[in-house]
């Protein structure tokens, strides 16, 4: 799922959760810890330090849903999401979500540093992976079809949480997506696009007319088989300062 930066992290942050959530019931074996040996060494995270606190300048809440091809929801998340004022850091904490036995878990993008910090908490089991983002797993070379290029403005207009958007699409042979952007939220997202632009497996590194200048408000992807994901943003707090803390997880 390459379309946008939160669709691309979101994937990774949910492929560790599962991963934690099954390690739980298997920790200690020899497998086991030869499974999170391998895992460590292809996101480069073996010599991966961990700060202990990453500190945040503003935070929006963001809501992700999924609907199967007959229109009906199947799952719903609910995210807090973390920004500094220089776009360089970005965080999420998942505060809630339809699957039952989805762990408590945040995750932490420092392009200051190029490394992506997962934390997991399983019923008390706090597990961290750090992630290099060095690592040829973000920065594999860019596909000719990958939808930013064909990502247009359309010239619609709506107002979200009294804010004025405007729509950009993509049209892929996957699926066709909508994004509303605004420009007057006070949330550097812009700065955050343009910080990820270095890495070649985003979607917004490599194209032209994106919309790297403000925030996506909200967005729309259908499938071809008529499958459906939305996310979009529930709350805004500029200028809200916070912290995600590492202490008390364990390194795996």
């Amino acid at each position: 799922m390459k379309r946008i930066p939160l669709f691309f992290l979101f994937s990774l942050f949910l492929a560790v959760s599962t991963f934690a959530q099954k390690d739980k019931s298997d920790k200690g074996t020899a497998e086991q810890q030869a499974m999170q040996q391998a895992m460590a060494a292809m996101m480069g995270g073996q010599n991966c330090d961990i700060s202990p606190t990453y500190g945040f300048d503003h935070d929006f809440d963001m809501n992700m849903t999924h609907f199967d091809k007959k229109g009906k929801e199947d799952s719903k998340m609910n995210m807090r999401c973390f920004l500094t004022e220089d776009g360089k850091r970005f965080g999420y904490q998942l505060l809630n979500s339809s699957e039952k036995k989805a762990p408590s878990a945040k995750m932490v993008m420092d392009m200051t540093t190029m490394k992506m910090v997962t934390l997991i908490d399983q019923e008390g089991q706090k597990m961290a992976m750090c992630m290099d983002l060095n690592s040829p797993l973000f920065q594999s070379d860019r596909q000719v079809d990958d939808p930013v290029q064909t990502m247009k403005k359309t010239g619609r207009t709506k107002t979200i949480l009294g804010y004025a958007c405007e729509e950009y699409q993509s049209i892929t042979e996957d699926a066709t997506s909508s994004f509303w952007i605004s420009k007057k939220t006070a949330i550097p997202m812009g700065k955050y696009y343009k910080a990820m632009s270095s890495m070649k497996t985003t979607p917004f590194g490599g194209g032209e007319g994106l919309p790297t200048h403000g925030m996506m408000m909200q967005m729309e992807s259908v499938t071809k088989k008529g499958e459906k994901t939305v996310l979009d943003v529930s709350a805004i707090h500029p200028n809200h300062n916070s912290t995600i803390s590492t202490a008390g997880y364990q390194k795996f």
